[in-house]
């Protein structure tokens, strides 16, 4: 059985996700054999290790479990279908690859299936490694070098991802700008009008460092002084949440690892030379979580655990705008947690949390004359939906819906639809007649909910599936008129910079580096490791992964259908998160929720 699985999962591999279309139209059956001979790539010598590998791993599982596992099952095959579908929108922006006709169909199927083994048998890898009990090596005496690594894991942590950070910002001297950041720039010297758009205090600390640089040096040196910033802080606080693994009980060299993926992995050192909000954010959010991280393992909070937890909250909700949304439910679920005085200090850091926000973004921002956030920014789904369907039955739109939504929108602009990018319809949005609007959304609903389903999965296949690559953060050879007129300009030959462009490139095609840049890999992990909690009955240690999850779904919601600098909060908890199960899985027994 085991060889027959393995050479399903093989061909399903194989497969070219192409929409198959025969040469022989008055043949049935030679019609039927040129698709079949279409629909696979052609042999590979690699295709025997994969056999091999697919086959040990199956006898693996069969010789660990008496009889298959339902859960891992039915997961595993929500996963395969998910990618399967998620391949489909990303190459042909619909499902056609499954539904196109009755041959597609089979294959999909017959993929579906063939993933769906080799899912089930990594997922049961994965959780019998989990029930390994590996901390127990991490107990062993220590001497020599390993005992000098445990004294000053923080430091040496911080030194390795600042030293693999430094190249990247200082071979593109002085760094990478984009659009978003000279428009706070702007707004930082008057030249624009300030908007939450932009978080403002992500607009001071960029604003500020720029021009303490300025005043001090140069341009340049302004401008290389927050890229500096953020690395500093991101070495520190990256290198902290790999501590407290270490501090956990999980061995140093697991905890190295961590370290050495922070340091090397592309994705980390292109952010660190990008002018831009979001990793100074994604590195605010990692520090709330480990906040909570030792809430969690103290069992209580004390005044001084929740002066930090205050404070690192904040950060993160003035730092991104939909921040709020990934540390108020975490909050919330903390408190519960906890009895006693523990839950009236969380409680009390919730409402410090919600009454800042909500004074700022109602009080201060209005009274500083600070634009408010557009109504249309949390709506890229519905635009999305509606867009797709007028463009895919615009005879059946009446007039009625025609005139109100010529209210909402400039109705021909609705026909510039991008499957993957909402920011064509959003920024045709008038703001007006919304109500009216919402009653047209539920009715088009009902004519056609699966043009409906479409859109959303066209819009977020990035995050539901490892399916596609994006760092985003881009190695910039020629800077922005603007940064131009400011005195930015590049120190070093260009080759230098090329030599960074070449390895960006590569970080996204090279064979396993590329998953470390797909967002879609990273919602996968964290759905796993919510399964392997909920199987082990580990309830209260979700609580950790809630702002992760919020990140998720948030991003589901974004603009774009694969951007990982919307996910970056979540790309840069992982690792903690990954040790933080393996440890709550060994931590013993206590399952309830609610704690003294």
């Amino acid at each position: 059985m085991e060889i027959l699985l393995s050479l399903v999962a093989v061909f399903a591999l194989h497969c070219r996700f192409e929409i198959f279309v025969g040469s022989f139209p008055d043949s049935a059956l030679l019609n039927g054999m040129h698709k079949l001979y279409g629909t696979f790539y052609g042999p590979e010598y690699t295709d025997l290790f994969v056999f091999a590998a697919v086959f040990i791993m199956l006898r693996f599982v069969k010789k660990k479990d008496d009889k298959p596992d339902i859960g891992s099952l039915l997961f595993s095959l929500i996963l395969s279908v998910m990618l399967v579908a998620s391949i489909s929108f990303k190459k042909f922006d619909s499902a056609d690859f499954l539904f196109e006709n009755s041959y597609q169909f089979m294959i999909s199927c017959f993929c579906i299936i063939g993933i769906w083994i080799i899912l089930y048998g990594i997922l049961r890898c994965v959780y019998h490694l989990f029930n390994q009990n590996i901390m127990e090596s991490a107990k062993t005496e220590k001497n020599g070098f390993l005992l000098i690594l445990d004294k000053h894991f923080l430091l040496i942590g911080f030194c390795i991802i600042f030293l693999g950070w430094l190249p990247w910002i200082v071979m593109n001297y002085p760094g990478s700008d984009c659009p978003d950041s000279i428009l706070q720039l702007k707004e930082f010297f008057g030249e624009e009008q300030w908007a939450v758009g932009h978080p403002p205090l992500s607009s001071v600390i960029m604003g500020s460092l720029f021009s303490v640089g300025r005043l001090l040096v140069d341009a340049n040196f302004g401008f290389f002084l927050y890229c500096l910033m953020q690395t500093c802080a991101g070495a520190l606080i990256f290198s902290l949440s790999m501590k407290k693994l270490k501090d956990l009980g999980i061995p140093i060299k697991w905890c190295l690892l961590g370290i050495a993926l922070f340091a090397f992995t592309p994705l980390w050192g292109t952010y660190a030379q990008w002018l831009e909000k979001d990793l100074f954010y994604a590195e605010i959010a990692l520090l709330q979580t480990i906040c909570m991280l030792e809430i969690l393992i103290r069992k209580e909070c004390g005044k001084k655990e929740a002066v930090f937890l205050t404070c690192s909250s904040l950060g993160a909700v003035f730092l991104r705008n939909n921040g709020i949304h990934a540390v108020l439910p975490a909050l919330v679920l903390l408190a519960i947690r906890f009895r006693g005085i523990s839950r009236k200090r969380i409680a009390a850091v919730s409402l410090i949390v919600l009454a800042a926000y909500e004074s700022v973004m109602r009080g201060l921002y209005p009274a500083l004359g600070v634009r408010g956030a557009s109504v249309v920014e949390p709506l890229s789904i519905p635009f999305q939906q509606t867009a797709r369907y007028v463009c895919e039955y615009p005879d059946e739109v009446t007039e009625q819906e025609k005139e109100i939504l010529g209210k909402v929108f400039d109705y021909d602009a609705l026909f510039s639809y991008n499957p993957v990018l909402s920011d064509p319809i959003k920024n045709h949005c008038k703001g007006i007649a919304m109500d009216e609007y919402f009653g047209v959304w539920f009715r088009m609903f009902f004519k056609h909910p699966g043009t409906y389903f479409s859109a959303f999965i066209n819009k977020c296949y990035g995050y539901l599936a490892p399916v596609s690559q994006n760092i985003e953060a881009w190695i910039q050879l020629e800077h922005y008129d603007y940064m131009k007129e400011l005195g930015v300009h590049h120190v070093f030959s260009l080759n230098v910079s090329n030599v960074l462009v070449m390895v960006w490139n590569m970080s996204m095609v090279m064979p396993l580096v590329k998953y470390l840049c797909t967002p879609g890999m990273y919602t996968w992990i964290v759905a796993i490791l919510i399964m392997l909690l909920i199987k082990h009955r580990r309830y209260s240690a979700l609580i950790l992964l809630v702002p992760s999850v919020m990140n998720i779904l948030v991003c589901l919601a974004s603009p774009m259908a694969g951007a990982i600098r919307y996910e970056l909060p979540t790309v840069a908890s992982v690792p903690l998160l990954i040790g933080w199960v393996y440890f709550s899985i060994h931590a013993g027994k206590d399952d309830a929720f609610v704690s003294a």
